[in-house]
Protein backbone atom coordinates (compact mmCIF):
# COMPACT_ATOMS: atom_id res chain seq x y z
CA UNK A 1 0.00 0.00 0.00
CA UNK A 2 2.68 2.07 0.95
CA UNK A 3 5.09 1.83 -2.52
CA UNK A 4 1.83 1.95 -4.36
CA UNK A 5 1.15 5.25 -2.74
CA UNK A 6 4.42 6.64 -3.50
CA UNK A 7 4.28 5.49 -6.95
CA UNK A 8 1.35 8.41 -7.58
CA UNK A 9 3.54 10.74 -5.90
CA UNK A 10 6.37 10.24 -8.31
CA UNK A 11 3.74 10.29 -10.78
CA UNK A 12 2.48 13.35 -10.37
CA UNK A 13 5.71 15.14 -9.89
CA UNK A 14 6.58 16.01 -13.51
CA UNK A 15 3.03 16.98 -13.68
CA UNK A 16 2.95 19.60 -11.12
CA UNK A 17 6.60 20.64 -12.65
CA UNK A 18 4.95 21.25 -15.86
CA UNK A 19 2.21 23.20 -14.40
CA UNK A 20 4.38 25.54 -12.80
CA UNK A 21 6.42 26.15 -15.98
CA UNK A 22 3.02 26.97 -17.62
CA UNK A 23 1.92 29.02 -14.95
CA UNK A 24 5.23 31.25 -14.76
CA UNK A 25 4.79 31.48 -18.96
CA UNK A 26 1.22 33.01 -18.39
CA UNK A 27 -0.39 29.67 -19.72
CA UNK A 28 -3.61 29.76 -17.04
CA UNK A 29 -5.43 27.26 -18.87
CA UNK A 30 -2.56 24.53 -19.31
CA UNK A 31 -1.60 25.25 -15.54
CA UNK A 32 -5.12 24.56 -14.18
CA UNK A 33 -5.31 21.41 -16.07
CA UNK A 34 -1.80 19.94 -15.04
CA UNK A 35 -2.29 21.67 -11.18
CA UNK A 36 -5.53 19.69 -11.08
CA UNK A 37 -4.18 16.13 -12.72
CA UNK A 38 -1.33 16.66 -10.29
CA UNK A 39 -3.43 17.29 -6.92
CA UNK A 40 -5.20 14.39 -8.10
CA UNK A 41 -2.78 12.05 -7.90
CA UNK A 42 -1.63 13.82 -4.51
CA UNK A 43 -4.82 12.93 -2.94
CA UNK A 44 -5.21 9.01 -4.30
CA UNK A 45 -2.27 8.96 -2.52
CA UNK A 46 -2.98 10.19 0.80
CA UNK A 47 -6.13 7.97 0.10
CA UNK A 48 -4.01 5.25 0.25
CA UNK A 49 -1.90 6.19 3.40
CA UNK A 50 -2.74 5.70 7.06
CA UNK A 51 -3.23 8.88 9.05
CA UNK A 52 -0.24 8.30 11.13
CA UNK A 53 1.93 8.18 8.29
CA UNK A 54 4.58 10.34 8.73
CA UNK A 55 4.76 11.64 5.00
CA UNK A 56 1.29 12.73 5.00
CA UNK A 57 2.62 15.57 6.21
CA UNK A 58 4.73 16.52 3.61
CA UNK A 59 2.41 15.51 1.09
CA UNK A 60 -0.44 17.87 2.56
CA UNK A 61 1.82 20.50 2.73
CA UNK A 62 2.29 20.38 -1.33
CA UNK A 63 -1.32 19.76 -2.01
CA UNK A 64 -2.39 22.50 -0.04
CA UNK A 65 0.39 24.67 -1.97
CA UNK A 66 -0.92 23.88 -5.19
CA UNK A 67 -4.66 23.59 -4.60
CA UNK A 68 -4.39 27.67 -2.92
CA UNK A 69 -2.59 28.32 -6.74
CA UNK A 70 -5.64 26.51 -8.40
CA UNK A 71 -8.18 28.36 -6.51
CA UNK A 72 -6.27 31.91 -7.33
CA UNK A 73 -5.84 30.71 -11.03
CA UNK A 74 -9.88 29.73 -11.00
CA UNK A 75 -10.96 33.03 -9.14
CA UNK A 76 -8.99 35.21 -11.82
CA UNK A 77 -9.81 33.49 -14.99
CA UNK A 78 -13.33 33.12 -14.55
CA UNK A 79 -15.70 34.18 -17.94
CA UNK A 80 -19.06 33.92 -17.08
CA UNK A 81 -22.87 33.64 -18.66
CA UNK A 82 -25.30 34.45 -16.49
CA UNK A 83 -27.85 31.43 -16.22
CA UNK A 84 -30.58 32.76 -14.19
CA UNK A 85 -30.99 34.73 -10.54
CA UNK A 86 -32.96 33.65 -7.37
CA UNK A 87 -34.41 36.62 -5.63
CA UNK A 88 -35.52 35.49 -2.37
CA UNK A 89 -38.28 37.09 -0.61
CA UNK A 90 -37.84 38.00 3.11
CA UNK A 91 -39.50 35.57 5.39
CA UNK A 92 -39.74 33.26 2.35
CA UNK A 93 -39.04 29.05 2.81
CA UNK A 94 -37.80 26.65 0.11
CA UNK A 95 -34.78 27.95 -0.39
CA UNK A 96 -32.35 24.95 1.36
CA UNK A 97 -28.58 24.67 0.26
CA UNK A 98 -30.12 21.84 -1.98
CA UNK A 99 -32.07 23.79 -3.99
CA UNK A 100 -29.94 25.88 -4.48
CA UNK A 101 -26.69 24.45 -4.82
CA UNK A 102 -27.39 20.88 -6.15
CA UNK A 103 -27.06 21.43 -10.21
CA UNK A 104 -23.92 22.83 -9.53
CA UNK A 105 -22.79 19.08 -8.23
CA UNK A 106 -21.74 15.65 -10.59
CA UNK A 107 -19.45 13.18 -11.18
CA UNK A 108 -17.70 15.46 -12.95
CA UNK A 109 -16.80 17.76 -9.87
CA UNK A 110 -13.50 17.69 -7.83
CA UNK A 111 -13.15 20.98 -6.35
CA UNK A 112 -15.35 23.61 -4.57
CA UNK A 113 -13.69 27.17 -3.85
CA UNK A 114 -16.00 29.03 -1.25
CA UNK A 115 -15.10 32.95 -0.90
CA UNK A 116 -16.69 34.05 2.11
CA UNK A 117 -15.50 36.84 4.37
CA UNK A 118 -17.90 35.86 7.09
CA UNK A 119 -17.93 32.46 7.91
CA UNK A 120 -17.35 33.96 11.62
CA UNK A 121 -20.14 33.62 13.89
CA UNK A 122 -21.17 30.22 15.65
CA UNK A 123 -24.25 29.70 13.22
CA UNK A 124 -22.46 31.19 10.14
CA UNK A 125 -19.87 28.24 11.21
CA UNK A 126 -22.94 25.86 10.88
CA UNK A 127 -24.28 27.32 7.92
CA UNK A 128 -20.62 26.10 6.21
CA UNK A 129 -21.06 22.52 7.62
CA UNK A 130 -24.55 21.97 6.00
CA UNK A 131 -23.24 23.06 2.79
CA UNK A 132 -20.55 20.75 2.62
CA UNK A 133 -23.17 18.11 3.84
CA UNK A 134 -25.33 19.44 0.46
CA UNK A 135 -22.37 18.67 -1.67
CA UNK A 136 -20.29 15.81 -0.34
CA UNK A 137 -23.10 13.03 -1.33
CA UNK A 138 -23.77 14.88 -4.42
CA UNK A 139 -20.12 14.95 -6.23
CA UNK A 140 -18.86 11.38 -5.30
CA UNK A 141 -15.47 12.28 -6.91
CA UNK A 142 -15.09 16.03 -5.06
CA UNK A 143 -11.47 15.96 -3.56
CA UNK A 144 -10.73 19.55 -2.29
CA UNK A 145 -12.97 22.37 -0.61
CA UNK A 146 -11.20 25.74 -0.14
CA UNK A 147 -12.41 28.24 1.73
CA UNK A 148 -11.25 32.08 1.99
CA UNK A 149 -13.14 33.85 4.78
CA UNK A 150 -11.96 36.97 7.22
CA UNK A 151 -9.25 36.98 9.65
CA UNK A 152 -11.90 37.06 12.10
CA UNK A 153 -12.44 33.56 10.87
CA UNK A 154 -9.09 32.65 12.49
CA UNK A 155 -10.77 31.94 15.74
CA UNK A 156 -12.32 29.33 14.49
CA UNK A 157 -9.26 27.16 13.92
CA UNK A 158 -10.74 24.57 15.66
CA UNK A 159 -14.22 24.22 14.20
CA UNK A 160 -12.10 24.05 10.76
CA UNK A 161 -10.03 21.29 11.91
CA UNK A 162 -12.73 19.30 13.12
CA UNK A 163 -14.88 19.58 9.59
CA UNK A 164 -11.41 18.96 7.72
CA UNK A 165 -11.30 15.48 9.64
CA UNK A 166 -14.55 14.74 9.43
CA UNK A 167 -14.27 15.50 5.40
CA UNK A 168 -10.67 13.53 5.27
CA UNK A 169 -12.47 10.02 6.54
CA UNK A 170 -14.08 10.61 3.08
CA UNK A 171 -10.95 11.43 1.01
CA UNK A 172 -12.04 15.31 1.08
CA UNK A 173 -9.46 18.20 1.65
CA UNK A 174 -10.52 21.13 3.30
CA UNK A 175 -7.80 24.16 2.98
CA UNK A 176 -9.07 26.99 4.62
CA UNK A 177 -7.24 30.64 4.10
CA UNK A 178 -7.83 33.96 6.08
CA UNK A 179 -7.83 37.16 4.31
CA UNK A 180 -7.70 40.94 5.65
CA UNK A 181 -9.10 42.47 2.81
CA UNK A 182 -11.95 40.18 1.51
CA UNK A 183 -15.39 41.46 0.55
CA UNK A 184 -16.81 39.30 -2.12
CA UNK A 185 -19.17 36.53 -1.65
CA UNK A 186 -19.22 33.45 -4.38
CA UNK A 187 -18.69 29.73 -4.74
CA UNK A 188 -16.60 28.23 -8.05
CA UNK A 189 -17.32 24.98 -8.91
CA UNK A 190 -14.54 23.50 -11.26
CA UNK A 191 -16.88 21.39 -13.49
CA UNK A 192 -17.79 25.28 -14.27
CA UNK A 193 -20.73 26.58 -12.30
CA UNK A 194 -20.30 29.91 -10.19
CA UNK A 195 -22.85 30.83 -7.85
CA UNK A 196 -22.93 34.57 -6.15
CA UNK A 197 -25.18 35.97 -3.19
CA UNK A 198 -24.95 39.10 -1.61
CA UNK A 199 -25.47 37.12 1.55
CA UNK A 200 -22.82 34.26 1.01
CA UNK A 201 -24.50 31.30 2.97
CA UNK A 202 -25.92 33.44 5.39
CA UNK A 203 -29.46 34.21 4.43
CA UNK A 204 -31.43 32.01 6.54
CA UNK A 205 -32.92 33.92 9.38
CA UNK A 206 -33.33 32.16 12.91
CA UNK A 207 -35.66 29.86 14.12
CA UNK A 208 -38.32 30.64 14.92
CA UNK A 209 -37.90 28.43 18.15
CA UNK A 210 -35.78 25.57 18.95
CA UNK A 211 -38.27 22.82 18.00
CA UNK A 212 -39.90 24.84 15.50
CA UNK A 213 -40.15 23.48 11.57
CA UNK A 214 -36.60 24.98 9.89
CA UNK A 215 -34.72 24.13 13.14
CA UNK A 216 -33.22 21.43 11.49
CA UNK A 217 -34.17 21.37 7.97
CA UNK A 218 -33.18 24.66 6.34
CA UNK A 219 -35.63 24.27 3.30
CA UNK A 220 -38.24 25.03 6.07
CA UNK A 221 -36.40 27.76 7.51
CA UNK A 222 -37.35 31.76 6.57
CA UNK A 223 -34.91 33.84 4.63
CA UNK A 224 -33.43 37.14 4.46
CA UNK A 225 -33.98 38.93 1.54
CA UNK A 226 -31.56 38.13 -0.90
CA UNK A 227 -30.72 37.51 -4.33
CA UNK A 228 -28.74 34.67 -5.93
CA UNK A 229 -26.52 34.39 -9.32
CA UNK A 230 -25.82 31.59 -10.88
CA UNK A 231 -23.26 31.66 -13.41
CA UNK A 232 -21.96 29.17 -15.91
CA UNK A 233 -18.50 29.82 -17.35
CA UNK A 234 -17.84 29.57 -20.45
CA UNK A 235 -15.28 26.67 -22.23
Amino acid sequence: MGDQSMKLVKKAAPILQDAVTDDNKGKASNAIFKYKRGVELLGEAMRLMPFEDDRRNKIMSQFTTYVKRIAQLEYANKTEVSVDQRRIAANSTGNGYHQVFSRCCDDTLKMVHVQDAYIVAHHQLLNFVRFCEVIVPLAKNLLVITLKTGEDARNNQTAFQELAVSLEKRGIVLYVEFSQSLHDREIIFDNGWVVKSGRGLDYFKPPEGKYALGACDMNLRPCHETIIDTFKRKK
